[in-house]
């Protein structure tokens, strides 16, 4: 359990001078910093349910990280009952850290997490060139494929993090070799690059670089299986995996729908209507079936997964239905981005003609 500690009733200066003095921060007597639990919570943006269950669910995942390197950590948040939490419960510095960091909600915590970095010096150990977040997916990323990927396919998985491409001009985040034939056939592979977006990622600019960069990075890789997950959804991605059985990107899942819903092509278009739109929604037809909206509306659905895949579109109507007109080359440049080539090249020449 952690010490009675006797301190004068005083604020204890930030080792960034240029925060103010705060009364969630105190240092013991052999001048480790210390977090009141209970201040931090209030600090946190507001989480669904009480802190009681933010704390219980924290308290979970933090039993799942590493032992040799959070043991002392893990052992500290656990020894706090969660019902017990009150204006007198301190935890030390590192172990706020590691709740802010792998706990509930974790995502959302980063300015926190920075302020407690700041004002008291401490850092958790990370890996050189990936973020306090990506190190969290890395981690996620790394057990999921260790527990429950490698159950659910055949072969051998290799994991590599900051992973050089086009001649060291990029670094992916995450370098995942399958191979489908066992390591005894290690020429034998499929290679997913996996990124980590935060925020910053989806500013038009950025997002303009992105495509540049899969787009040479590709040119590279042209079998190589792109997949971009981004950092408030990370754990609806795990879920796509698994109901998926490999790894995938969101827009390839949701290119599997938009392929299914051509009813034919005119011109420099594919064309969906309100009747083909339905084939989308069938399980048969489409594996991520269920990650298309408005069933009632499949037009609809399908229009809103062309606009998340980036995907230029007009609408138009005939007699009969209405239509979206979906730019082919359009199509096509997110299919050989977000898919191998070769499967980009059998999905284009799949496509029902006219």
């Amino acid at each position: 359990m952690m010490k009675n500690i006797t301190i004068q009733n005083r604020l204890f200066s930030p080792l960034d001078v240029a925060l103010p003095r705060h009364g969630m921060f105190r240092q013991t007597e052999d001048d480790n910093w210390q977090i009141n639990l209970y201040t931090l919570f209030k600090k946190l943006p507001k989480p669904r349910g009480s802190r009681t269950n933010w704390y219980k669910t924290s308290q979970n995942m933090v039993q799942k990280l590493p032992r040799d390197f959070f043991g002392r950590e893990i052992r500290e948040i656990g020894a706090v009952l969660h019902d017990q939490i009150d204006q007198n419960t301190w935890i030390s510095a590192r172990s706020a850290l590691v709740l802010l960091t792998y706990g509930s909600l974790n995502h959302k915590h980063l300015e926190v997490t920075q302020w407690v970095e700041r004002y008291t010096g401490v850092h958790l150990p990370r890996n050189v060139g990936l973020s306090r977040r990506e190190v969290v997916f890395g981690r996620k990323l790394s057990e999921f494929i260790d527990k429950e990927l490698v159950d659910i396919t055949y072969g051998d998985y290799e994991l590599k993090t900051q992973q050089r491409m086009c001649n060291g001009k990029y670094y992916v985040d995450f370098a995942v070799k399958h191979y489908w034939n066992g390591n005894e056939d290690s020429s034998k592979y499929y290679l997913y690059l996996i990124e980590f977006d935060e925020e910053e990622h989806a500013l038009a600019p950025n997002k303009a670089a992105d495509s540049i960069r899969d787009a040479e990075i590709k040119s590279q890789e042209p079998q190589a299986t792109i997949i971009r997950v981004k950092h408030d959804k990370n754990e609806d991605w795990f879920e796509l995996v698994r109901n998926n059985n490999r790894l995938i990107s969101f827009e390839a899942a949701l290119l599997s729908g938009i392929s299914a819903a051509s009813c034919g092509v005119i011109g420099n278009s594919i064309v969906i209507d309100s009747k083909s739109a339905k084939n989308a929604y069938d399980d048969l037809k489409n594996q991520n079936a269920w990650l298309l909206n408005y069933e009632k509306q499949p037009l609809r659905g399908i229009e809103e997964a062309v606009k998340l895949c980036g995907i230029r579109y007009e609408k138009a109507r005939t007699k009969t239905s209405r239509q979206l007109r979906v730019s082919l080359e359009s199509l096509s440049n997110s299919l050989y981005r977000w898919l191998p080539d070769s499967s980009a090249e059998y999905v284009l020449q799949n496509l029902k003609p006219d």
